[in-house]
């Protein structure tokens, strides 16, 4: 498959979650594993209630969901915790680019300063994922390679 092919599979999956009006429940770095083996990247999720496809006579079903992110390179949330409060966390879009503006200052700012050994093809397969919540709530950007979603099972 090629890289574009790879690229369009995971925008599409990516924005086609009903991500409007979900709710964020959490952001989860868990960067332990880096530590105990240096050449492990942190692990990177993000909890959100997920609007389901289904409506019930109640109204919409909302599912528990965490969505990991594969090989998470760069993450950086610019979120009024005020807002969110206020907000409930609702998610008004998202998206997937190959390139955007917030990737293009990542590789052109932080890239460069970036000493630690790495392959050169280190950016090659990865993605912007933005996730922008209702206002004034932030924003949330994360740059990996894939994501995958898990169902939460409730009690």
């Amino acid at each position: 498959m090629s890289n574009t092919n790879a690229f369009e599979d995971v925008r599409l999956r990516f924005e086609s979650l009903l991500w409007h009006d979900s709710e964020l429940r959490g952001i989860i770095l868990d960067y332990s594993v880096a530590q105990t083996k240096r050449n492990e990247p942190c692990k990177l999720s993000i909890r959100v209630d997920l609007r389901a496809k289904t409506m019930h006579s109640e109204g919409e079903v909302l599912v528990p969901t965490e969505l990991r992110f594969l090989r998470p390179r760069f993450f950086s949330a610019d979120v009024d915790l005020l807002g969110v409060s206020y907000c409930g966390g609702d998610i008004s879009s998202v998206e997937c680019s190959e390139v955007s503006k917030f990737m293009q200052r990542f590789i052109s700012e932080t890239v460069p300063n970036f000493n630690l050994p790495q392959d050169e093809q280190s950016l090659a397969t990865l993605k912007h994922f933005g996730i922008y919540l209702c206002n004034p709530s932030g924003q949330i950007n994360i740059v990996a390679e894939d994501f995958e979603l898990v169902k939460i099972e409730t009690k």
